[in-house]
């Protein structure tokens, strides 16, 4: 029996033959001879063979049964987070990692530990090999706890990494304390820097107007140690509040220094040079009365028609200097407006070009234009002509210079930038010793010299 089991297991798994016969262990019975009785002439039988016993055959041995695999278990699921590099406020932070399985495409986020809770930050996909990067930028200064997972919830993840926690400091722009007050037109700028450095980057300047509004002043960038300098408008006075902040950030990774205020006053400033005959190319030469030597560059500020104040230059015999410098102290004081002040040797050393121009100068060594056989009192560096084009004069040959003053011959109605007896410039000149050209048999309004 146990035989007959152990070769219908064998069919079953396909391990033997189908058609198999099988023996059975009962023994074969004895052929006992039958008597006949005598009958006449009988007939003899032939002799009885006995039945051939069929043999069994041997069993077939039971093959061992093929064993079956061990299931394959389902891989893990693991991701790592490398841990970041120190950050700042507004600057990126790049989280770096690696999921166990190499698949590309995998989905991957980015999770903030904030007071009770993780707060998703970013996601993004494995690449090659199953790495993935992200780039973060906090608003938020602090040390912070970041992780990751392979998914979008913890619920349902396939894997979360460790935590990394994170400084994410605070950037500042720092202002130097700036001074009490400015002149104006000397450079007025809000210097400071920033940290970290960070080379390159654009910074703005803004004044506070009031109601919450800010206005652009200038834009700038810091160097390679952070440092920056943003120049101020200064040709008015004026009192501003004034602030630094990052360009190009969200508003709020914006960061902001705090206020000063810059004081700007309106004040002549006067400066004094010497005077090289490399200065004064066209204005001088060889054999004029007063050498470069004894000549001064005398540059202050001066107040244009448009309103605002500008930087003017006047060259003069060093002596004349002192008084020069007061006579346009009170000048300025009293607002009287200048269109330009230039040395003469800008237009070529032309008086005509420089009177067109509406130029107030001094030193010129030539001839009196009109009268070429007389040396100009200009060529001693002490005369001075005030806006030309509003105050013309009347040459010896009776010609009104310059042509396009035509118009202020008459010297009613009183305009802006006009000279009379009254004006503060024509009083200051004259309290310095000063003769007007305006009394002259050809009147020269324009004109003021040495009595």
């Amino acid at each position: 029996m146990r035989r007959f089991v152990g070769v219908a297991v064998a069919v079953l798994l396909g391990l033997g033959p189908v058609g198999v016969a099988y023996a059975d262990d009962s023994p074969s019975p004895s052929v006992t001879p039958t008597e006949t009785p005598a009958t006449p002439s009988p007939t003899p039988r032939p002799a009885v063979t006995p039945a051939a016993t069929t043999p069994t055959p041997a069993a077939t041995p039971t093959p061992a049964a093929t064993p079956t695999p061990a299931a394959t278990p389902t891989p893990a699921w693991s991701i790592t987070l490398d841990q970041p590099a120190a950050s700042w406020e507004d600057k990126p932070t790049v989280f770096t990692g690696k999921i166990s399985q190499p698949i590309t495409g995998s989905y991957i986020t980015l999770w903030q530990r904030v007071p009770g809770a993780w707060v998703l930050r970013a996601s993004t996909r494995t690449t090659t090999g199953g790495a993935y990067r992200f780039s973060y930028i906090s608003a938020s200064t602090g040390t912070w706890a970041f992780r990751t997972m392979i998914g979008v919830k913890a619920e349902t993840a396939l894997a979360i990494s460790a935590y990394r926690t994170v400084p994410i400091q605070d950037r500042k722009i720092l202002i130097n304390t700036p001074a009490a007050w400015y002149a104006t037109l000397t450079g007025v700028s809000v210097t400071g820097r920033m940290v970290p450095a960070e080379p390159g980057k654009e910074l703005a300047l803004q004044s506070y107007l009031g109601s919450g509004k800010w206005q652009l002043l200038n834009i700038g960038v810091m160097d390679a140690k952070g440092n920056f300098r943003l120049r101020l408008p200064d040709d008015l006075p004026a009192t501003r509040t004034v602030r630094v902040v990052t360009r190009y950030v969200s508003q709020a990774a914006m960061e902001y220094s705090g206020l000063a205020t810059i004081v700007i006053k309106a004040a002549l400033n006067p400066k004094v040079y010497a005077v090289s005959a490399a200065m004064v190319p066209n204005t001088y030469r060889a054999g004029c009365p007063v050498a470069p030597a004894s000549l001064r560059l005398l540059q202050l500020n001066y107040w244009g028609f448009d309103g605002h104040v500008h930087r003017g230059e006047l060259i003069l015999r060093d002596a004349a200097v002192a008084k020069m410098i007061t006579v346009w102290t009170t000048t300025f004081a009293s607002k009287f407006p200048i269109r330009q002040m230039r040395r003469v040797d800008v237009f070529g050393g032309s008086d005509v070009k420089s009177m067109t121009a509406d130029n107030t100068s001094a030193f010129n060594c030539r001839r009196v234009t009109g009268d070429p056989y007389s040396l100009s009192p200009h060529s001693y560096g002490w005369a001075i002509d005030i806006n030309t084009v509003e105050n013309p004069y009347l040459a010896a040959n009776g010609v009104w210079y310059p042509s396009n003053g035509l118009t202020y011959r008459t010297r009613t109605p009183a305009r802006p930038g006009m000279l009379f007896a009254s004006s503060v410039a024509t009083k200051a000149l004259i309290g310095q010793g000063y003769f007007w050209g305006a009394g002259w048999a050809k009147p020269d309004y324009q004109h003021f010299e040495p009595k």
